[in-house]
């Protein structure tokens, strides 16, 4: 992340900013490539299992202090210009308190590294009825909301975001999140607890959602263990729950060197409620990425999955990527 001062005559005049104010810009482009065989059936004529696919994030952050020593930011992402993601935040002795769609619990108390993306992204594979990663999140960016995060209190942090879903919903979600973190000797402990829930969108859609997460991460050294399980449920108007996917995600973390970093994660998912389809969902990921110099980094992951559901699939993926920091 690289600080821009906006001190030039033309950008003072246009924007009317002073010369104190500046503006940290940053993000990255990454390409990836992608390899697979499965045993899906639905291709069309001339399809093949590979692809390429592209990726660039921009990221824009400003800050400053009042006299009275009142913090405030404004941070916006913007991911291959399609996505976007802004808040402003103010901060105190009172915690953090931000409007827009970036801070939430589930965008940041999470400990999946599938949901992270750090070493799977752009994963050609997709499966009716379950997940890919053990996250709770229904807001994560897609919700403008009010969120609120207290200081840290003897290792623990609460934070609860209140989101407006739009003129065409009344199903304004809210997502609370609780972490802990605490050290026993060389060994760091952190768990986490996160709820989203939302009502029905128009109260006959049968779309309420009622999602929990938890989690812990245990880190000694160069090693992290990590477990996360996530129950993500969709009730009916009457408040039959009618779709239950829950999923359990396992992931040993091990940092080589100071450039290389390895990781086996496994995820399983299915739908009990699901005795149609009976959707289920077996996934071994084994990856690297490492950093070849300052901002230019590669990574490698082989997925090995097996789903069952309406249409099974099985078989393997390859992902290649490079990635540059700016």
């Amino acid at each position: 992340m690289r600080k821009v001062l906006l001190t030039t005559t033309a950008l003072v005049a246009l924007g009317g900013v002073s010369a104190a104010s500046a503006l940290e810009i940053g993000g990255y482009q990454r390409m990836t490539y992608s390899s697979w065989d499965d045993s899906a059936t639905t291709e069309s004529a001339g399809d093949n299992d590979s692809k390429f696919a592209d990726y660039t994030r921009f990221q824009f952050k400003h800050s400053g202090t009042s006299d009275s020593g009142l913090g405030y930011s404004m941070f916006a992402r913007i991911n291959n210009v399609t996505e976007s993601y802004e808040e402003i935040k103010l901060s105190g002795d009172f915690g953090k308190l931000s409007v827009g769609d970036y801070t939430q619990a589930g965008n940041f108390y999470y400990n999946s590294l599938m949901f992270d993306g750090k070493y799977v992204d752009d994963n050609a594979q997709s499966f009716s009825g379950v997940q890919q990663s053990a996250a709770a999140a229904i807001m994560a960016g897609a919700t403008v909301g009010i969120t609120y995060e207290t200081p840290n209190i003897a290792g623990f942090n609460a934070m609860v975001t209140r989101g407006d879903s739009g003129t065409a919903s009344v199903a304004d979600p809210t997502e609370m999140g609780l972490i802990y973190s605490t050290s026993m000797g060389d060994t760091n402990v952190t768990t986490h607890v996160i709820t989203a829930t939302a009502d029905d969108s128009t109260g006959s859609a049968g779309d309420e959602v009622d999602n929990l997460e938890y989690g812990i991460v245990v880190a000694n050294g160069p090693i992290d263990v990590r477990y996360s399980n996530a129950s993500n449920e969709t009730k009916s108007a009457a408040g039959v729950t009618t779709a239950d996917i829950q999923t359990s995600e396992y992931a040993v973390q091990y940092k080589v060197s100071s450039d290389l970093v390895a990781a086996v994660i496994i995820t399983d998912s299915k739908d009990p409620k699901d005795t149609t389809n009976n959707p289920k969902l077996d996934q071994t990921v084994f990856a690297a990425r490492y950093q070849i110099a300052p901002g230019l980094r590669f990574y490698a992951s082989y997925v090995d999955f097996d789903y069952e559901g309406a249409t099974n699939n099985s078989g393997s993926q390859t992902n290649l990527a490079l990635r540059i920091d700016f």
